[in-house]
């Protein structure tokens, strides 16, 4: 018997600050008759994709959120005392090479703690809506998609690994997880960070998974980006623009209803500026909606 074709599927891309956008998206679909049948995210999209998938009412958690302060979900790797002898042996010009540096500038234990909390704890088994959640074996270089069991694809799909028995949390964890800047998340012995550097528009999962009608929102496309001033803007920009080159590619052999929100002048750090971006994402939405809507009853 062959497997359900889902009729609207809904990419959703990485982008760091700027993936609130999605957010507002969903919102704008949900309130407009239109329900996403099969999710896939990438990095920040894997958030709001997840969000949804496990049934969170958004404007709810959007409400929560304006109490927490996000430098409070930042857990250093590095500790004071580290530091202030890597400077004393900086300054003293004695040897450092044989120093011990870590993977990555934060440990992401509590986002991942507060990821948990907001997503019910919930797995992959028992969402509303089956999603995909996209990461990368930094070690292997393979795609490793996070999905419900019964939506692994049963064609092989090149360099890629479905892993069905994890939490919701520690998916989403893996797939922001910026090489540098977070740790990677370890899964089954595999080293997993952000799932832009090997797809940032998922759609081809989506395909796989036989959806039918897919809407993508693809951040990777915005022009003119904020000047980098820091090592961690370096390394968000570096991601961004490698997704936007594979993303590129993705485009062109998938096609879709594909939505480039432009968020110009936000920078990787603006975190005091989500819910300005959400609306930002409703009014992109509101615009598009007659143009999704036909490519839905074709």
């Amino acid at each position: 018997m062959d497997r359900k074709t889902y009729r609207i599927g809904l990419a959703l891309s990485g982008g760091g600050v700027r993936g609130a956008v999605h957010l507002g998206v969903v919102n704008v679909l949900q309130k407009n008759g239109i329900y996403p049948d099969i999710i896939a995210g990438t990095s920040a999209g894997s958030i709001v994709g997840a969000l949804y998938a496990a049934g969170v009412d958004i404007d709810k958690f959007l409400e929560e959120f304006k109490s927490i302060n996000p430098i409070n979900l930042l857990d250093p790797t590095i500790s004071g005392v580290y530091l202030l002898l890597l400077f004393y042996y900086y300054w003293t010009k004695k040897n450092i090479v044989n120093w011990t540096f870590p993977k990555g500038l934060f440990k992401g234990e509590k986002i991942e703690l507060f990821l948990e909390d907001a997503l019910g704890r919930k797995g992959f088994n028992n969402l509303k809506v089956p999603l995909s959640v996209i990461s990368a074996d930094i070690n292997t270089g393979e795609t490793v998609v996070f999905c419900p069991k019964k939506y692994v694809p049963r064609k092989k799909m090149d360099n890629t690994v479905f892993i069905t028995d994890q939490s919701l949390a520690a998916a989403v964890r893996a797939s922001i997880s910026i090489p540098g800047i977070f740790l990677p998340k370890m899964v089954k012995g595999r080293a997993l960070v952000d799932g832009g550097i090997k797809n940032n528009i998922p759609v081809d999962i989506l395909y796989a998974q036989k959806a039918k009608n897919i809407i993508g929102v693809d951040l990777g496309v915005t022009k003119n980006r904020p000047k980098v001033d820091s090592v961690v803007d370096i390394l968000m920009a570096t991601i961004d623009i490698m997704g936007d080159e594979l993303s590129y590619y993705i485009r062109k052999e998938y096609p879709g209803y594909y939505i480039y929100p432009n968020i110009q002048g936000v920078g990787y750090k603006d975190f005091n500026r989500i819910l300005e971006i959400v609306e930002y994402g409703e009014k992109v939405a509101e615009k598009e909606l007659q143009n999704i809507m036909n490519f839905l009853s074709l």
